[in-house]
């Protein structure tokens, strides 16, 4: 493997209601020897103004799309990073917390899924990357460990 650039995906997504929202970040290009390795994740509301009352989330970065951002399972490999809000204690807002798997190339698609605030808004999300060239062997072994366990 052979390390270059950093590089950053950032946007929004809309968030209606008490289904998830989705959005596809990367879509496959067939240049299966380029891929990313997630090296941060954050994801925030776009309404932070001081009457906004934090709004607890799970969201997940995958290299599938899931059915609902509340399932973080570690125990599948299409579930690469996750980020979510701690409880609300007396009041007070404790952390956003962020768990990335620094074992996993993105070579092919990649989807963030949000769940958890039941109100509509605009979440932004920022997901730092470093641009990964790999051999022929090291990309079909990172696309076998896409879908070896789930």
């Amino acid at each position: 493997m052979k390390f270059g650039r950093l590089r950053t995906l950032r946007g929004q997504l809309e968030k209606t209601g008490l289904g998830p929202a989705k959005v596809n970040l990367v879509v496959a290009d067939g240049l299966i020897n380029y891929g990313l390795r997630i090296m941060r994740f954050r994801i925030w509301p776009e309404n932070t103004n001081a009457s906004f009352s934090p709004q607890h989330y799970q969201a997940i970065l995958s290299l599938d799309p899931i059915s609902a951002a509340s399932n973080m399972n570690a125990g599948t490999n299409a579930q690469i990073a996750w980020a979510y809000s701690e409880a609300t204690v007396n009041g007070v807002h404790q952390a956003d917390r962020e768990i990335i798997d620094p074992d996993h190339i993105v070579n092919r698609d990649l989807f963030l899924t949000l769940a958890g605030p039941t109100t509509s808004d605009t979440w932004n999300y920022l997901i730092e990357t470093q641009v990964v060239e790999l051999s022929d062997d090291e990309a079909i072994i990172t696309i076998i460990k896409e879908t070896s366990q789930s």
